[in-house]
């Protein structure tokens, strides 16, 4: 309790309702009077870029929504944020690492979450995709989804990369002819 209550209102809200949802209900009763209001004035930078452009562009993209329990790690959040910009103009990767469940996925979603850093840096949209651990015929299903959405605006209509190293091949020459960010 003590670290939450050295956060921002958001992880105090979060925390309540992550008992709430995980059944401690008798918990959370006892922290119900503590919770803070919601104020528009209350919200992180991370939060205010929600603009419909964004909701639009993150959803057709296929960026993973917020999390019911959310709790903001704006300092995190803003690297990232920083590393994108870095890029500038020129095409490069930004890796966010870490062990399983640390939360690398929700941070970097959140980052997206920018309106000036959409419009800026990804006028294109952004394309989400996750492989993780995954077998080759699972893999092969990924890379020709991820083809297929980046040709869908092509005036010739491929067919799908019949096996990895195709696709692979496919994938690079679109990354660098027409999707270099």
């Amino acid at each position: 309790i003590n670290i939450i209550l050295t956060k921002d209102n958001n992880s105090y809200r979060s925390f309540y309702n992550a008992l709430l949802l995980e059944g401690y209900k008798d918990l959370a009763a006892l922290l119900q009077d503590g919770i803070p209001a919601i104020s528009s004035g209350d919200r992180k930078s991370s939060m205010d870029g929600m603009t419909s452009y964004v909701k639009t562009a993150l959803c057709e993209g296929g960026v993973p929504q917020r999390p019911v329990v959310f709790v903001t790690r704006p300092k995190l959040v803003d690297a990232i944020k920083k590393k994108l910009y870095c890029l500038g103009n020129d095409p490069g990767w930004v890796t966010v690492y870490g062990m399983a469940g640390c939360g690398k996925t929700v941070l970097t979603a959140e980052a997206l979450r920018d309106h000036q850093l959409l419009e800026d840096y990804f006028p294109g949209g952004v394309h989400w995709i996750s492989v993780g651990k995954q077998d080759k015929a699972g893999l092969l299903i990924k890379l020709q989804n991820l083809c297929s959405r980046l040709e869908h605006d092509s005036a010739l209509s491929q067919r799908p990369p019949l096996n990895i190293e195709e696709a692979k091949d496919r994938l690079r020459l679109l990354m660098l002819r027409k999707y270099p960010r």
